[in-house]
């Protein structure tokens, strides 16, 4: 199992790597159902090592070299690349690539959002065989018994649901999607096995730690996403919303525990969704004495109308005395119009009650990452004017200055596999949208890309301070 290398313009994108949990949780499914599993993360494996590539970008990882070297070692039937984000996708082309020229018979798979998004793209390299499509964690289990156990017949056809490939005609084929699985019924985390060595470090994806000794981990309490937004590919990534009980999710923690982990970090992709369980799952934090940040978002709206009778004030004290020291808020934008366009809530424009909540994280001592989006196009007709997009600036600032840690201003982006993303490719069949949230791919506001690009970065500096350029390598994380 392979996490690629991946690439970045200095001047204008900040360098990531997250915990690939998708693929760790995939690699415990196969360790269960007896197969042999090797690990391997080309990015975090030389993360402070560059590599100068072609249009000023700049690689960081192993080198193609290094990748084969180590892949030299081994001797795998199938090897699984996670294709997470769209904009490195030309990374996972290299990396397939070089897995090629090491394994020429093994079967190689593409798994992940931008597979997903884009499976015929994906499947146009010959040096890929399937596209596990959406959640992986049963079709491609499934897919290594039907290769162990009928190598001739593969890729050239299978019945698993999920899974897309050439034939043996050359056309391709896009099996029935398959069903998501409840989260109780998980493989047990494989925690023995040093998957990354981030686990044991003093900063985390992030930021830096809250407790500068033990061991981390991240975790899911819920998978998949119900609300829908346009310009989302999660719901037809992970589907809707199933939760993980309570008492499998304490199982979860009591081992963790066990294994020395004392900071929690939660990646669920719409932890509130349920806000009364979101705090329930903080108390089971707080009994294994775990400090904890959420990373997945924590959607405005969810603040200002929580229900079951709770008030912000409610959610923000529990959070507090549960151990949350750090998440990302979700407030998006300023402009009503655009997330109703988008679907998203338009309570999240009310700015007065966003600042009063602001500031009430802040006395509580957590520290919040505020994310905004700028440049809202829907390739149909709707597009932000410049004005809207200040006004969003305007906004991030005033909750800046309410008590946000950071700011965050990202640039709206396209994603394979949604309808904006169709109706945007119409409306420019000539530019590649695959891009990062701090690289614009398309005009809007009267803005060429390279404009609102630059823009953005004059508004980081105006909402955060001089600081925030390079803060990410101060602080080895992309969020404070």
């Amino acid at each position: 199992l392979v996490v690629p290398f991946y690439s970045f313009y200095p001047r204008f994108e900040t360098r990531r790597a997250g915990c690939p949990i998708g693929l760790e949780l995939i690699a415990s499914e196969l360790i269960a159902k007896g197969f042999n599993v090797i690990f391997l993360d080309a990015c975090m494996s030389a993360f402070d090592q560059f590599t100068e590539e072609e249009e000023g970008k700049t690689r960081y990882g192993l080198t193609d070299k290094q990748l084969e070297n180590i892949l030299a070692d081994f001797n795998p039937g199938v090897v699984g690349i996670t294709n997470l984000f769209s904009n490195q996708a030309g990374s996972v082309e290299k990396v397939v690539q070089v897995v090629r020229s090491v394994y020429p018979d093994a079967t190689i798979v593409e798994g992940g959002a931008h597979a997903t998004g884009d499976v015929d793209g994906v499947l146009k390299n010959p040096c890929v065989d399937v596209v596990v499509r959406a959640e992986g964690l049963k079709s491609f289990p499934d897919l290594c018994k039907h290769i162990e156990e009928s190598p001739s017949m593969v890729p050239s056809s299978t019945f698993i649901p999920g899974l897309s490939y050439r034939n043996s005609s050359g056309k391709i084929v896009h099996n029935p999607s398959g069903s998501f699985i409840h989260p109780d019924t998980l493989a047990p985390r494989q925690l023995e096995i040093p998957l990354h060595s981030m686990y044991d470090t003093a900063v985390h994806t992030g930021g830096s730690r809250w407790r500068k000794t033990g061991r981390f981990a991240y975790v899911l309490s819920s998978m998949g996403c119900s609300l829908g937004c346009t310009f989302c590919f999660i719901p037809q990534m992970a589907g809707s919303i199933r939760y993980m009980s309570l008492r499998r999710f304490e199982q979860e923690i009591a081992n963790l525990k066990d294994a020395g982990v004392n900071e929690i970090i939660i990646e669920d992709d719409m932890f509130f969704a349920d806000v009364e369980r979101a705090l329930a799952v903080g108390s089971i934090l707080k009994k294994y004495d775990m400090a904890w940040f959420e990373e997945g978002g924590l959607s405005l709206f969810k603040f200002m109308k929580p229900g079951k009778g709770l008030t912000y004030k409610d959610v923000i004290t529990s959070l507090a005395e549960n151990g949350c020291y750090r998440f990302y808020l979700a407030v998006e934008s300023a402009n009503q119009a655009s997330l109703a366009n988008a679907k998203k809530p338009m309570v999240n424009a009310k700015a007065d009650l966003a600042e009063k909540i602001v500031r009430c994280i802040d006395e509580n001592g957590i520290e919040s990452v505020g994310g905004f989006m700028l440049g809202f196009a829907d390739g149909k007709g709707y597009s932000e004017s410049i004005g809207d997009i200040e006004n969003t600036v305007a906004y991030a600032k005033r909750l800046r200055q309410a008590g946000l840690s950071y700011a965050y201003l990202m640039i709206y982006t396209a994603i394979p596999g949604t309808d904006v993303y169709k109706n945007l490719k119409l409306t420019f069949p000539d530019i590649c949208l695959l891009t990062s949230h701090e690289r614009a791919a398309f005009p809007v506001a009267g803005l060429s890309p390279e404009e609102l690009t630059e823009l953005r970065l004059i508004w980081m500096k105006e909402v955060n301070g001089s600081g925030c350029v390079g803060i990410s390598k101060k602080t080895l994380n992309w969020g404070l």
